[in-house]
């Protein structure tokens, strides 16, 4: 027969004239003294100490459970680790709609259409490099997906080094970041316990930037797409607009107002900031926009380039750069420590070219700025080139010194100066021009009596 446990008590009993505290709580005895001769004092003591007990009692029972819980922890990992996981081919929908993040302000990031598009791509790409280089079947040779949590260092590693290869270090660095992001991202339903492309460096990038187009190039080109439809309509748009490509390439007909000879646009770079653009239609982007009936202005102001771009940029792309070489321009660049040429020219050039016009037009930096939509000064002046005509004139300018003595006999000192300043006179406004006019007077009649003085003075010698 089974001992029965007796029940919790509490009990002070006096000895000595001392109270003592005698109590049992599930099964554990407690018997000490109180140290008090009152029974009102004995008491508190009684009370603090079966409270004390009472709690080490329950903390005890606590760490077991809390230990059996760990167990069941520990367990159930082990049989989910067993269980399938998701596979790359799933892969996608999850990161698609999952957040990205936060910003440090705690807003969550979720890309935009276009920046998914290109995200799509490279994961499929990396898909099809896995299904390609390793090929997985189940144990009847039939062809079954990788799982996420099965892509270790040693993929990884491999196929950034491929694309470090044989394409630019900005690919390889964009693909680098996505790929990461995505093992970050589905982390936690796809039971991933490290991810394979944490703690691989950025490759360095050429130190190089976009030249603008030479009045030569533009001319070339611009007789070179005389006819060819919307590509000549897109090259126009970009040197007159100064509008990067996405934003030249999908324009919209609702926003131009062919009646103000305006376009209004919001930059799709800075489209999270809702900065609209108004710009006035040149003359020659105006005569090439008039070609579409109004009937027809609807949509995309260019809707086979359009409609191309959003499915594959690299192929508009591509059609652009061929725009050069048919006009004889070299588009790469040798970059010294860099195995890849690096593209010097491209669509963008058009926007260092437009920026370029504008600043040496005399129009103020900030008005420049604003009207391409930059957010500071210092990136506007990032894209100005001084042009061969400024460059000279610059060097005119300086003062005489010394190098007029090392002139060969009969050379014309004040030539180069006279053409820096011919060459400046068609950027000046009505009222600079006026106020250069009335220095000239000034200066010729000072040299005039100082002339008429002289010859005076001689004769009278």
């Amino acid at each position: 027969m089974a001992k029965k446990v007796k029940e919790d008590y509490k009990h002070l009993t006096k000895r000595g004239g001392v109270w003592w505290l005698q109590a049992t709580h599930k099964g554990k005895r407690i018997y000490k003294t109180t140290g008090q001769e009152s029974i009102v004092d004995a008491r508190k003591v009684r009370d603090a100490e079966l409270e004390r007990f009472t709690l080490d009692s329950e903390k005890d029972q606590l760490a077991i459970i809390s230990k059996r819980i760990t167990g069941i922890d520990t367990r159930l990992e082990e049989i989910a680790d067993g269980l399938p996981a998701m596979t790359m081919l799933q892969a996608w929908n999850a990161f698609k709609v999952a957040p990205k993040g936060r910003t440090p302000r705690g807003r969550v990031i979720m890309p935009g259409k276009r920046t998914l598009a290109d995200y799509e791509g490279r994961w499929n790409a990396f898909c099809t490099w896995m299904d390609a280089n390793y090929p997985k079947t189940d144990k009847d040779g039939t062809r079954i997906p990788w799982e996420l949590r099965q892509i270790g260092k040693e993929h990884a590693e491999r196929y950034i080094a491929e694309i470090g290869a044989g394409r630019s270090a900005n690919t390889r660095n964009k693909s680098l970041t996505f790929l990461r992001l995505v093992f970050k991202v589905l982390a936690g339903d796809a039971r991933i316990k490290s991810n394979p492309f944490e703690g691989m460096d950025a490759a360095p990038l050429a130190v190089t930037r976009k030249r603008p187009l030479t009045m030569t190039e533009l001319a070339t080109i611009s007789k070179n797409l005389v006819g060819k439809g919307e590509l000549e309509t897109l090259f126009s748009f970009g040197y007159h607009t100064g509008a990067r490509l996405g934003d030249c390439v999908l324009m919209r007909w609702n926003s131009i107002d062919m009646g103000a000879r305006k376009i209004r646009y919001t930059p799709h770079k800075t489209a999270k900031g809702n900065k609209e653009i108004t710009l006035t239609i040149s003359p020659a982007l105006f005569a090439l926009l008039d070609q579409t009936p109004s009937a027809k202005r609807k949509g995309f102001v260019l809707p086979e380039l359009g409609e191309l771009y959003q499915k594959d940029p690299a192929a508009v792309s591509k059609r652009i750069q061929q725009v050069f070489v048919d006009a004889g321009i070299e588009t790469d660049l040798e970059v010294e420590g860099y195995g890849k040429k690096v593209a010097c020219v491209g669509f963008h050039s058009l926007r260092h070219a437009h920026i370029t016009a504008l600043l040496e037009s005399g129009l103020p930096m900030d008005a420049v700025r604003q009207q391409v939509g930059h957010a500071t000064i210092g990136m506007t002046a990032h894209y100005y080139h001084a042009s061969e005509k400024t460059l000279q004139a610059t060097a005119a300018a300086l003062p005489d010194i010394g190098a007029v003595k090392t002139l060969p006999e009969g050379a014309d000192a004040t030539g180069a100066i006279l053409d820096g300043i011919l060459g400046q006179l068609d950027k000046l406004s009505v009222e600079q021009l006026a106020t250069l006019a009335e220095k000239v007077r000034e200066t010729t009649d000072k040299r005039t009596y100082k002339q008429l003085t002289g010859a005076a003075s001689a004769v009278a010698k």
